[in-house]
């Protein structure tokens, strides 16, 4: 009698297109070399899309029975089970990286949210390809020919206003002032002597305000977030001198080196293990 092996699943990811969160997920998986089939959704299919599969949040990963709602769960558990010279938050540095996570995701990453949605979404031409690109063909044409519904709801959500997105953009100037100081004495990475989540983070929420190529999973393509001419002027002017400084710099070398940088390798390992009863007892998990 025959017994043949199942095929091994391909886990799934659902995304929205421009998030930051999901961005984040992808470089982390990519860094992981965890292949993915990835659900990219516009709004409010998102919503939807992670309703049905009884999720919480986006991005929302899903492998048999493993369920990860939200980039954070995705961050933690691939982490622990990294090896430890390729984990994104190495224990030495924990408390730093951590806080830096903090920073740089939650503070500067609602402020980017604010600042670029504030400008961009009364342009529906402008910003049709990012709220859908990769996205179900019917769900492209639904932002395209019902775009007051997406951006009414986005706008409701976020709770914009131009006094807001003033105050959002006080906050990543400070926060970039803060990386300039960082950098100042040349570093190649904000901590440690690799690259760990503290660059991923303010690579991936700072991407709006210098427009690196490759963004959103994308290599050589501009992705889900517009060109710096299909800026308004006055961003605009504002994105040329974030990327002057070093910490736009930092961004545009950390996507033109780092975010696709599993694409030119070939380790011939994996480097996710899933731990058993013992740190030390590994298995292999979700790894190709």
């Amino acid at each position: 009698m025959n017994h043949t092996e199942a095929a091994p699943t391909i886990p799934r990811v659902i995304t929205f297109p421009p998030s930051a969160d999901s961005e984040t997920g992808r470089w982390a998986l990519d860094y992981y070399d965890i292949k993915v089939d990835e659900r990219r959704h516009a709004p409010p299919f998102i919503f939807a899309a992670i309703g049905l599969n009884k999720g919480k949040k986006f991005p929302l990963f899903m492998h048999d029975e493993l369920m990860l709602n939200g980039v954070e769960q995705i961050l933690d558990h691939f982490n622990e089970r990294a090896l430890d010279n390729r984990q994104l938050t190495p224990d030495e540095h924990r408390d730093e990286i951590e806080a830096h996570w903090k920073r740089f995701n939650a503070t500067m990453g609602a402020a980017v949210v604010t600042w670029a949605y504030t400008h961009l979404l009364p342009h529906r031409s402008i910003m049709i390809r990012p709220l859908s690109l990769g996205s179900p063909w019917y769900q492209q044409q639904f932002v395209r020919f019902l775009y007051p519904i997406p951006k009414t709801m986005l706008w409701n959500a976020l709770k914009l206003s131009r006094p807001k997105a003033d105050e959002a953009l006080k906050t990543i100037e400070a926060t970039f002032a803060y990386v300039d100081e960082l950098l100042a004495d040349n570093r190649r990475w904000l901590v440690g002597d690799r690259m760990t989540l503290a660059d991923l983070s303010f690579a991936v929420s700072g991407a709006p305000l210098v427009l690196p190529e490759g963004y959103g999973g994308y290599p050589g393509d501009q992705g889900p977030i517009p060109s710096l001419e299909q800026w308004p002027a006055e961003q605009r002017a504002i994105i040329k001198a974030m990327r002057q400084t070093r910490a736009g710099q930092f961004i545009l070398r950390m996507y033109k080196e780092e975010r696709y940088r599993h694409l030119n390798l070939s380790t011939g390992a994996p480097v996710v293990q899933h731990s058993t009863s013992t740190k030390d007892e590994r298995v292999i998990d979700i790894v190709e």
